[in-house]
């Protein structure tokens, strides 16, 4: 019995060195940082363009966002000058323009971390199709998941809240690497991906109000925006540290990806 608990710890040690160094080979926290930055990148021009169109010059948009965050009247206020401005029918042009570049680039940094992870080859110019697929995805499940959640309460809605995540973050590498690793190989990464981000959801619950109240209180809008950037970097880490572990975890007496014969891709390690 005590060697069969030693085996499985020293699996368990063995699994834990090989994420971590899957982990570096991503160069995680630069990864995370990219994935943030891109991120940032889009959320500005979606801002710009939201207050831009909107009847209420964005005046909704700031009123949910506060409700979401629960935030103090100074936080409010902050929030309130970085997001409803007066519209301008040139910002909201050039905002449209730039909100669909760097949608773009964003999606390219999302397929280079999902391609790095499995080791796959790029996939040039033909990943821009792909990524623009899982966008459309993308806004359709944030679309319709929080109508479908609110049928439910309590576990229940938890459970399908949990469910609807899985599933995107199943669809999501599937897409990103041009459907080249079986989509079975992907769950645990997908299940990974939804309970580091429902965990980091709950944590956000508490900390979050506390952080932008204290940072608009000291910096202004400025510090909404820095707010909102370690938010993010926070997510993409969760991003970048279930696709190193579920990649490893995949890899698990499996040498070889089994596609179609032109993506059959020999494993690493």
């Amino acid at each position: 019995m005590i060697a069969s608990v030693r085996h499985r710890l020293f699996l368990i040690v063995d699994l834990s060195r090989r994420c971590l160094g899957r982990f570096v080979e991503l160069e995680g926290f630069d990864r995370a940082m990219a994935l943030a930055g891109q991120a940032f990148a889009a959320l500005l021009p979606l801002l710009i363009v939201i207050a831009s169109v909107s009847p209420t010059s964005g005046d909704d948009l700031s009123d949910t966002l506060s409700r979401r965050f629960k935030l103090s009247s100074g936080a409010e206020n902050a929030l309130n000058q970085a997001v409803a401005q007066p519209p301008d029918p040139g910002l909201g042009g050039l905002g449209v323009f730039l909100l669909v570049v760097s949608a773009l680039s964003f999606t390219r940094a999302m397929q280079r971390l999902y391609v790095r992870a499995w080791r796959l080859g790029p996939l040039g110019l033909r990943g821009n199709l792909w990524g623009l697929e899982w966008l459309a995805i993308f806004v359709v499940f944030w679309s319709l998941q929080p109508l479908i959640v609110h049928l439910f309460s309590g576990a229940a809605a938890f459970a399908v809240g949990l469910g609807f995540s899985t599933a995107l973050w199943l669809v999501t590498p599937y897409f990103l690497v041009a459907k080249r690793i079986a989509w079975r190989r992907l769950v645990p990464q997908a299940l990974l991906t939804a309970l580091a981000l429902d965990g980091l959801t709950i944590a956000g619950a508490v900390y979050l109000p506390r952080a932008f109240e204290s940072a608009s209180k000291q910096f202004g809008v400025l510090g909404v925006a820095f707010t909102l950037l370690s938010l993010l970097f926070s997510i993409s880490l969760c991003l970048v540290g279930a696709a190193a572990v579920g990649a490893t975890i995949a890899d698990e007496g499996d040498d070889v990806v089994v596609l179609r014969p032109a993506d059959r891709i020999t494993r690493e390690g």
